[in-house]
């Protein structure tokens, strides 16, 4: 990351948007931390009738309160039948909602 002053230029090959690269916090070379839920994208649906706690906080915007939440609006309601439902968890948004669509499924 970036920041310079009112109307200064970038260092050269600086690219807005790109990853930073280096060391991640674990000392890796190649790795940016465990906790990056963005820095990989999911090869299949996560199903939200299934997810534990741990699958739900590996999702963009569901730290462990929220994760907690969807999985206390399942015990207390049951099964998700559409992922809409969502927006009635505590916490979750229209803007959280766009970036989980992608990500999940009512399947199970």
């Amino acid at each position: 990351m970036w920041v310079g002053a009112p109307g200064e230029d970038p260092p050269p090959g600086w690219v807005a948007g790109a990853p930073a690269t280096g060391p991640g916090p674990d000392g890796d070379p190649g790795s940016q931390g465990a906790g990056s839920a963005s820095a990989q994208a999911p090869t299949e649906l996560l199903d939200l009738n299934t997810a534990t706690q741990d699958d739900l906080e590996e999702l963009p915007d569901v730290g462990p309160v929220t994760a907690g939440r969807i999985l206390q609006w399942r015990e207390e309601h049951g099964a998700f039948t559409a992922v809409a439902e969502l927006l009635e968890v505590s916490g979750i948004g229209e803007r959280t909602l766009e970036q989980l669509e992608p990500l999940v499924t009512v399947a199970g």
